[in-house]
């Protein structure tokens, strides 16, 4: 029976492609040969990091010729037709992982040949990056910030929400969240709660009260998704649901709450007491440490809500 070739098949055979690729002996005069057709490909690749390799002997650039990237010089040479010559960005997807990794052995292309949810779905180097004629950071095809909107339309509006991570105003970037060289986790999220942490390092703790879903989530993976939406919410704070509905999807209302106190407690959102969501230092209930001088005098003395509780 036939194997089926997937892309894990491809993968060792491209890293060793990667690493046993070496360009071919045409010399500068040789190489002068392709130039004399398509100088203004040449001019297209100046001063980004496929300048000709005649062209940047002084400036210490990579050593790149044009038969590095396109295969069938050689018959393209004795007979200069359109159809002899590989143009790398009308090849398959693995077929371009094959040429691109001959020099770029990283992280991000490997993950391109194995992982990368973008190769499932039939997309290539060329998708998202060109080489001719392109100075943008990374040679990505448009020159934004955040060039992965353009195909991510459903991403985009959910940073149009009300409470928003603040892509469109430029201080963060996707790639800031998404790890473009993670073979391992197909959303390219960088450890789920790791990447939150990085930039909301006050909620990480550790704490010595520690909130359950929070800490055992974190362990297993993914506790601040479970309550906030990533890119914007219509809700507060980037909450999935209201405070109230959202504490109710784990927690019961405890009946002193409609008995005690006159019912003072079920008149209110759950993190107008308990503020210290994501853990505390004083208290197991995760209550205000300054609850009983903004709300319930003597809360702390009553024997319900003792600090440790």
């Amino acid at each position: 029976m036939k194997k089926k070739i997937t892309p894990f098949t491809w993968f060792p055979v491209i890293l060793m492609t990667s690493f046993f690729w070496f360009p071919s002996d045409l010399s500068a005069q040789d190489l002068s040969i392709c130039l004399d057709c398509h100088a203004d490909m040449s001019v297209s690749l100046r001063n980004t990091p496929h300048e000709l390799r005649q062209e940047s002997e002084e400036t210490g650039s990579v050593n790149v010729a044009c038969f590095d990237c396109h295969d069938g010089w050689q018959e393209h040479i004795e007979d200069p037709a359109r159809d002899n010559i590989d143009k790398t960005s009308n090849l398959l997807p693995l077929a371009q992982g094959e040429v691109c990794g001959r020099c770029h052995v990283t992280p991000h292309q490997a993950a391109m040949v194995s992982t990368d949810p973008h190769l499932k779905a039939d997309l290539s180097c060329s998708s998202c990056h060109t080489v001719h004629g392109n100075r943008n950071e990374y040679l990505v095809r448009e020159d934004l910030d955040n060039f992965c909107v353009s195909c991510h339309s459903s991403a985009a509006m959910e940073f149009q929400r009300r409470s928003a991570h603040p892509l469109e105003s430029g201080n963060i970037r996707c790639v800031d969240c998404h790890d473009l060289s993670s073979i391992t986790t197909a959303e390219f999220k960088i450890g789920f709660d790791w990447g939150c942490q990085s930039c909301h390092e006050e909620n990480a703790g550790p704490f010595l009260y520690e909130h359950p879903v929070t800490y055992s989530h974190l362990v297993e993976g993914g506790s601040c998704l479970e309550c906030h939406e990533p890119h914007g919410s219509s809700n507060d704070r980037l909450l999935r649901q209201t405070s109230r509905v959202l504490c109710l999807q784990c927690h019961n209302v405890p009946p002193g709450h409609s008995t005690r106190h006159s019912g003072l407690g079920s008149r209110y959102e759950c993190v107008q007491c308990h503020t210290e969501i994501h853990g505390s230092f004083s208290n197991g209930l995760l209550l205000d440490p300054e609850l009983g001088d903004k709300m319930f005098p003597d809360c702390y003395q009553s024997g319900c809500h003792s600090v440790g509780n």
